[in-house]
């Protein structure tokens, strides 16, 4: 793992991470000097909710939290030679500063930039990574060697949310000026990160994507599909910062050489395989050749029912996908029956035919969906996308667990109305992990296909190129 930039590594830490104890701010908030958190014992660190940096799922703590906890504490403990232990402040999007201005925190790690959005710093100091972290291009190991980015030229090339891209455009502005086709950039704007990404090439639903050079090492020997093209290594792309008031400099200065040290790795070594355990078979192919054929040949039942019940057609695929691999023929063992995998009671409700046929299953499905956000009262008051996430949620977990989940949400300052990194953390406090998780692989889905169906329009434009 590359160590060039302590800065720059407690950033990517933390943004693979999820950091330390949770615990509860104090009763009285209060601003404290570092000389009375050492005296205390006690360092207190705000961290936004993330499925890698922290999730509470039924009070079992996931992400990298108890392992970096230990580590933090010790290291502290060791310099210090006292006792010293980290809590870790979950924080809600956007809070972070006004966790630290508040004194509920002695430190923050902002991934997201929030700072960017902040009109007044003055308060504050940021220690941004100098972007010193290599990122490098993988691919399923099937493909031919890449020996710099610029061969992807006319390729579609995939990237996490909370990447930053300059690199990548200034690459397509020099391929534009040789006369060369810019790389397709697909970014993810919601939650995907390189994980996430890695996973999905190793499992087929991806074809190239853009990490960090860490990461890739870090899960490639548990992802055994994978190539990491090693001569793409170019100017990196994550966000994570280390923010603390003005007068807390020398704790700064500590984190940042904790996340320097050789702790770090066995830390992260732990993390990988704890999260694999999750995350092993968690999802099938839906480009194979048997299962792309089945999606050819029932896309246009999604478009419609999907359309009618203002649901992305290519969002109630996944769904599909992940209910049934889209096999009309599939019965489970409770009886739920088709693509949609309907109980006959539900689909005989639905008014839509015989279920045990594909357009009126795929039809019943589209329709029940649109009843569950009627259920939830959401059915025209969240956006498209927001919505096909309540109702897949619904649709795992019923609808009254997902109303629950958003009356917790509001307690745990939580957005109501916006499902990832809000509402879907209290329903995984709610729940546990599967329903948490189930939306997470039915997006995945819903990319893979939407990539998908953009490549094949830009190789159709090639092909039959507009006059």
């Amino acid at each position: 793992m590359r160590r060039s930039s302590a800065v720059f590594i407690l950033a990517v830490l933390l943004a693979i991470s999820g950091l330390l104890k949770m615990a509860p701010a104090l009763a009285t908030s209060e601003q404290r000097s570092f000389t009375q958190m050492l005296n205390l014992g006690e360092v207190r660190m705000a961290i936004p909710y993330g499925q890698i940096s922290y999730v509470n799922a039924k009070n079992q703590i996931y992400g990298i939290a108890p392992d970096l906890a230990k580590s933090a504490g010790d290291y502290l403990s060791t310099k210090y030679k006292k006792k010293i232990q980290i809590k870790i402040i979950p924080s809600p999007p956007g809070k972070l500063l006004e966790l630290l201005d508040r004194g509920d925190a002695d430190f923050a790690i902002d991934y997201f930039q929030e700072h960017n959005l902040q009109k007044n710093l003055s308060k504050f100091l940021v220690y941004e990574h100098p972007r010193s972290e290599k990122f490098v291009v993988v691919s399923r190991n099937t493909q031919n060697p890449i020996n710099k980015i610029s061969d992807l030229s006319g390729q579609t090339l995939c990237v996490g949310h909370a990447t930053r891209i300059s690199y990548l455009n200034k690459t397509n502005e020099e391929l534009q000026k040789s006369g060369k086709t810019p790389i397709h950039l697909y970014q993810d704007h919601l939650v995907l990160n390189d994980e996430d990404l890695l996973q999905m090439v190793n499992d087929g639903l991806l074809d190239f994507v853009w990490v960090a050079n860490w990461q890739a090492q870090l899960w490639k020997p548990l992802l055994p599909n994978i190539m990491i093209h090693t001569d793409t290594a170019s100017e990196g792309g994550s966000s994570g910062d280390v923010i603390v008031k003005k007068i807390n400099a020398d704790l700064a200065k500590d984190i940042l050489e904790f996340a320097a040290s050789p702790h770090l790795d066995k830390v992260l070594e732990n993390y990988r395989q704890k999260t694999f355990i999750h995350e092993k078979n968690a999802l099938k192919n839906p480009l194979s050749k048997n299962e792309l054929n089945r999606f050819e040949s029932m896309k246009t039942y999604f478009h419609r029912y999907g359309r009618e019940n203002q649901l992305d057609p290519l969002f109630l695929a996944g769904l599909g996908f992940q209910e049934s691999l889209l096999n009309q023929n599939a019965v489970s063992p409770v009886g739920a029956i088709g693509v949609m995998q309907l109980m006959l009671e539900t689909g005989k409700s639905m008014n839509t035919g015989n279920i045990y046929e594909l357009e009126p299953n795929i039809h019943a499905g589209a329709k029940y969906i649109n009843s569950l956000l009627y259920a939830m009262s959401l059915q025209n008051t969240l956006p498209e996308t927001e919505r096909g996430f309540f109702a897949v949620a619904a649709y795992n977990s019923g609808a009254n667990n997902v109303r629950k989940a958003r009356e917790l949400a509001v307690k745990m300052g939580l957005d109501p109305n916006q499902w990832f990194f809000n509402v879907e953390m209290a329903s995984a406090r709610l729940l546990g992990l599967e329903t948490f998780l189930y939306v997470r692989n039915v997006y995945k889905y819903y990319v893979t296909y939407d990539v998908w169906v953009r490549k094949t329009a830009l190789d159709q434009e090639k092909l039959n190129p507009k006059r």
